[in-house]
């Protein structure tokens, strides 16, 4: 599912918030490839958005996603 620019603007504040690097992870984390986005199973990248949401669900409330 699309993530809206509302959300988008609620997960970048997050972000700053509470010092997350541009993943949504703490600062220190060290990723195989040096990407979390790559997913070798399947071509380009995953959105950024996506996989933060995947990973703190709690945000999609926060973000205004009503599902």
């Amino acid at each position: 599912m699309p993530v809206s620019e509302e959300q988008k603007k609620k997960i970048d504040e997050w972000i700053r918030k509470t010092g997350r690097n541009e993943y949504g992870d703490t600062p220190d984390t060290v990723y195989a490839g040096g990407n979390p986005l790559f997913d070798s199973r399947r071509p380009g990248l995953k959105d950024r958005y996506e996989y933060i949401l995947e990973k703190h669900p709690e945000l999609r409330a926060d973000a205004g996603d009503k599902q």
